[in-house]
């Protein structure tokens, strides 16, 4: 009984994969304020601050910086928006894909932001710039 007992619980325990609870607004709303300071502000200091710490801690400021002026060769976008917001089943991470507009074209972003929705979100990818 002991070992059928011990068994069982150890099913519980390594058995269920954990419940991950995403928030897919607060994340798109992240990604926003993301899209904002980086590329209609062009602010990367600080939105060089909002990537996750994984993600600074392997893309330099210099580097960062390199990034943004390369995906925007034309212009910068003047206001941002999501325009949709996927959890990844089973992982820790959202999908935002985020629209820009500028009176010069459109701006299409790509941004992967890993969290929960209790414990927020912050961007470890982004791709994208000027679509049209």
């Amino acid at each position: 009984m002991a070992r059928i007992t011990s068994t069982l619980l150890l099913l519980m325990l390594f058995g269920c994969g954990e419940n991950i609870q995403h928030d897919t607004d607060l994340a798109a709303r992240r990604a926003v304020e993301f899209a904002e300071l980086a590329f209609v502000r062009q602010n990367l200091e600080k939105s060089h601050l909002l990537l996750a710490d994984s993600a600074r801690s392997y893309v330099p400021l210099d580097k960062f910086r390199e990034t943004i002026v390369k995906s925007h060769p034309s212009g910068y976008p003047t206001r941002v928006t999501a325009v949709r917001s996927e959890p990844v089943k089973g992982e820790k991470a959202v999908y935002v894909l985020v629209r820009g507009e500028a009176s010069s074209g459109n701006f299409q972003y790509s941004l992967t932001l890993t969290g929960t929705a209790a414990s927020d979100y912050r961007v470890t990818i982004f791709h994208g710039g000027r679509s049209s």
